[in-house]
């Protein structure tokens, strides 16, 4: 039997009389293969002569008669094969395969005997610390930090001003003689005729503002027709850039556009408006006129047979 002296033991001087790793030694703990004898408020362990005894011995003085026994027998063996070599036969441990989740307990473990072994003196890190401060902040200038904690207080008091950079006046609309009729094509940026339709009758509405779909969309209004891909509507002039704005165009050509504006400033053609499924939209009489002088062919055949 191993002679030990009756003290308490780290983890590390566990390891070395078992000969074993470190790692080793708290996958034992686990596996309550070892005991210790106390476990601090740290949570280092000791281990007294009694636990390494009973981990090395576990049936007690009998295990220990039976190991010089088979040592000897191993012994003569080996001697009756040959007496020029003389054969140690190593005594390998296996070990299990180890997965991921034991490796990373291992690993911790062992990072937590480290810290157990080398214990940190933090009061002296503190102190440490605090000196280098006090160093660092003899040596900065007091003028500059005070200069620059005024100016930082100043900024967050008084942020800068921005310059404000006039905006280019909007050009006023050529006033337009009131038979007189303008057609401007644009693409919005919302998205498709629908959503556009819907956005001029809520803009106009919410600023009382005039306006009359005309062509395919004002025929559509009286009865579903073929699709069509351009919205025709009249708006007044002195409002062209305010429905420019509100939805988003861009000029473009008129193969290319999704929206015309007939800019008219005739008091008549928004007089006669009739408001169908919630859109307005020029009369009976003044969509015929527009399909015979702007529409197509297919367009004028179908508002023959829808407007009679």
């Amino acid at each position: 039997m191993i002679q030990l002296e009756d003290k308490l033991y780290t983890s590390t001087e566990v390891a070395d009389i078992l000969g074993v790793s470190l790692r080793s030694v708290y996958r034992y703990l686990e596996e309550d293969k070892l005991t210790a004898e106390v476990k601090t408020a740290t949570g280092r362990h000791r281990f007294s002569k009694k636990n390494i005894l009973d981990f090395l011995y576990p049936n007690g003085e009998s295990v220990a008669k039976v190991r010089p026994e088979t040592s000897a027998e191993v012994k003569t063996e080996v001697n009756k094969v040959t007496t020029t070599k003389k054969v140690s036969v190593p005594i390998v441990e296996e070990e299990k395969p180890i997965v991921a989740e034991e490796i990373k307990e291992e690993v911790v473990a062992e990072e937590v005997a480290a810290v157990e072994e080398e214990p940190v003196d933090w009061l002296a890190k503190f102190r440490e610390a605090a000196k280098k401060y006090r160093e660092e902040a003899e040596k900065e200038p007091v003028g500059k930090t005070v200069v620059e904690e005024t100016m930082s207080m100043a900024d967050t008091i008084n942020p800068k001003e921005t310059e404000e950079i006039p905006e280019p006046a909007a050009e006023e609309p050529a006033v337009l003689e009131p038979q007189t009729t303008r057609k401007n094509f644009y693409r919005s940026s919302l998205g498709g005729l629908k959503d556009i339709a819907q956005n001029i009758d809520k803009g106009s509405r919410t600023s009382y503002l005039d306006y009359a779909f005309t062509l395919n969309a004002g025929l559509s209004l009286y009865k579903p027709i073929k699709p069509f891909s351009m919205l025709h509507v009249y708006v007044r002039p002195t409002d062209l850039v305010f429905f420019e704005k509100l939805l988003g165009l861009t000029p473009t050509d008129e193969t290319n556009s999704q929206l015309c504006l007939v800019v008219s400033g005739d008091d008549a053609i928004y007089k006669a408006k009739e408001e169908l499924h919630g859109l307005f939209v020029v009369s009976k009489a003044r969509l015929l006129t527009d399909i015979a002088e702007m529409g197509d062919s297919a367009l004028v055949s179908e508002a023959s047979s829808i407007l009679k």
